[in-house]
């Protein structure tokens, strides 16, 4: 009776694992990014659709990414060492002094939320402070 148990868990965990597994060829994934028809994931670097001259503090993270190609929306997410007050003047005045439009700045519940433009693209910046003295500001570029 227990090898039938252990052998049921042991097929359990194997049709787990086999349904995470994808044979569509139109998804891939190779080193930390995943690419489909038209959404590139990626972690740790700035996608290239957002400009060199977009401010970020200094150092800051860059965690995960998302790319929609077709549209060029793009999100990531980057964590400063510092809290959402000190995050959202640095994202204020650094998005004025790069050119950019500040269209919004204001709290909103329990975050802080800024939208600006420039030319044709508009993007946004929720920041929250999930960790006291470490904020996370979720960008979100080519909003439509």
């Amino acid at each position: 009776m227990l090898k039938w148990r252990i052998l049921m868990v042991v097929v359990a965990a194997v049709a787990i694992v086999g349904a995470g597994c994808s044979d569509n060829p139109e998804t891939s994934t190779t080193d930390g990014v995943t690419t489909g028809d038209d959404v590139v994931f990626g972690d740790g670097v700035m996608p290239d659709t957002i400009p060199a001259d977009f401010p970020l503090p200094t150092g800051s993270a860059v965690g995960s990414t998302m790319v929609v190609s077709k549209s060029g929306f793009t999100e990531v997410v980057v964590r400063v060492s510092a809290g959402m007050g000190i995050s959202a003047e640095f994202f204020n005045q650094g998005l004025a002094q790069a050119g950019y439009s500040v269209d919004r700045s204001e709290a909103d519940g329990a975050g802080w939320v800024i939208e600006f433009s420039k030319d044709s693209t508009r993007g946004s910046l929720d920041i929250t402070e999930p960790v006291e003295g470490i904020s996370q500001a979720i960008l979100r570029w080519n909003l439509p």
